[in-house]
């Protein structure tokens, strides 16, 4: 693991870093679990993928949504119902089209429905010394969909979505990757997605009581 030993410190935070690290929010899941769009359901009055795109936009000064057009963010074209590595590589694609785009910059993968997820988390893992991915675990399952992915292994992703690949995890396994675990996580509901009217009303629940960097016992 990249770091293991429980400690979690305020990340310094470099700006000339982060404007090469762009934000990428995906909202373009079916919500099959849910029985309705998942992301627009509200907590404490904003929209679950509105909060999870602010995290994404206070910490990356260039950020994008694939998806269906929930956030302000800058929407990427035919990026709906392609599934997350299909969403991510359309991105890539798009991106590449655009001269203002550096080929060089990492992105900040976060799926749509971590409405926890805490501006501090992203800025630890967009400001991580280096160039290869950064995968929170938690619980012993790496994050891959909110996680820091090198442009490697953007390139990677649009290779694999290109020869009919489905799997997230296969384009950041396959490049140099640093695996954080620290002890703050494995308590915290940052990292708990939205999957079930049951999580939604956990999350609202955490909110509400300003718990949410633990776990209810429940």
């Amino acid at each position: 693991m990249g770091a293991s030993d429980g400690s979690f410190k305020d990340p310094v935070h470099h700006t000339d870093l982060r404007t090469h690290c762009i934000g990428l929010l995906l909202a373009g899941g079916d919500s099959t679990r849910f029985g309705q769009n998942k992301l627009t359901q509200c907590i404490s009055g904003s929209r679950i993928a509105e909060l999870a795109a602010k995290a994404l936009a206070s910490v990356c000064q260039n950020s994008f949504e694939a998806g269906t057009g929930l956030t302000d963010l800058v929407q990427v074209p035919g990026s709906l119902g392609c599934g997350p590595l299909g969403a991510i590589a359309k991105t890539v694609h798009h991106l590449r089209e655009s001269a203002d785009f550096d080929p060089r910059a990492s992105a900040i993968v976060l799926a749509a429905d971590l409405p926890l997820i805490s501006p501090a988390t992203l800025h630890l893992l967009a400001d991580w010394p280096g160039t290869a991915n950064v995968v929170p675990v938690v619980n012993g399952r790496g994050q891959y969909l909110a996680a820091r992915w090198s442009a490697k292994a953007l390139d990677i992703a649009l290779a694999l979505h290109q020869r009919g690949a489905l799997r997230v995890r296969d384009a950041l396994t396959l490049t140099e990757t640093h695996w954080l675990s620290y002890d703050r996580w494995e308590d915290s509901m940052e990292f708990l997605d939205v999957d079930t009217p049951e999580d939604l009303l956990q999350v609202r629940h955490s909110a509400i009581s300003g718990s949410h960097q633990r776990r209810s016992d429940g």
